[in-house]
């Protein structure tokens, strides 16, 4: 399961490492200028390259978002999405719940995104080891849709030349129809009715069943499952059986 936090929370905007480190942060409003528009939260999926556990001051910081300050022990990982690399933060922790990620491991995150003079912080708030390689080259064409289809925003000026990272990705072969966005959202959103309806009775669903009513591939499926849970609208009640929240 993942491990979450419960707060009032900006959308998750789905990423690369690159686009946060081009972007333009307004230190006021404590947000990055994009070409996918205002960021406070991403999400990345990226590897482990290093992992530190170290003690920290116990303090109130607004961006500690673990919560629990009977514990003065941190996380950092370094992270590469093969676009670039960030830190990843996670303070006030119990390290024993995060001892199941390790250098080498891909993994998707969701966080708050900040910068302090020239150093960017991830501050994680979900992390989830990714089990399939196909899930990856999902999400990144994803993102590669969005540029292709034009759905980016001009940065302010004041940035340094950057090169467009799209035109170093064969495009053209990744999609051929124009609706893919549309039909992702529409089949994870089945998944989701479908578990929503078995979760009335308190039983849940298992894979096999959500997988045989939808007739989606069990990659895909399994993509939409993760979403939903980080999206925090359904979890994993018991091994490969879900239900809603």
């Amino acid at each position: 399961m993942s491990d979450s936090i419960s707060y009032k929370r900006s959308p998750a905007v789905h990423c690369w490492i690159k686009h946060i480190k081009e972007g333009i942060y307004d230190e006021n409003a404590k947000i990055f200028h994009t070409i996918f528009g205002k960021v406070k939260r991403i999400r990345i999926l990226a590897t482990i390259i290093n992992k530190k556990e170290k003690l920290t001051e116990l303090k109130e910081d607004s961006f500690e978002e673990e919560g629990d300050t009977n514990s003065n022990t941190s996380l950092d990982f370094d992270l590469d999405d093969g676009t670039g690399l960030i830190k990843g933060l996670i303070r006030n922790i119990n390290p024993e719940n995060y001892s199941r990620f390790n250098p080498g491991d891909v993994v998707d995150i969701v966080g708050r995104v900040s910068k302090w003079q020239d150093f960017i912080s991830l501050w994680i708030e979900i992390i989830k080891k990714v089990d399939h390689p196909n899930y990856i080259l999902l999400r990144n064409a994803e993102i590669i849709k969005k540029i292709k289809l034009g759905e980016i925003q001009e940065i302010p000026p004041m940035i340094p030349d950057t090169e467009d990272f799209s035109n170093e990705l064969d495009i053209d072969n990744l999609f051929e129809e124009s609706n893919i966005n549309n039909e992702i959202e529409t089949n994870k959103e089945q998944v989701y009715l479908i578990i929503q309806k078995y979760s009335i009775d308190g039983n849940g669903i298992d894979f096999e069943k959500i997988k045989k009513e939808t007739k989606i591939t069990e990659i895909e499926l399994r993509t939409y499952i993760n979403d939903l849970i980080l999206e925090s609208r359904i979890y994993e009640s018991d091994e490969n059986r879900y239900e809603s929240f």
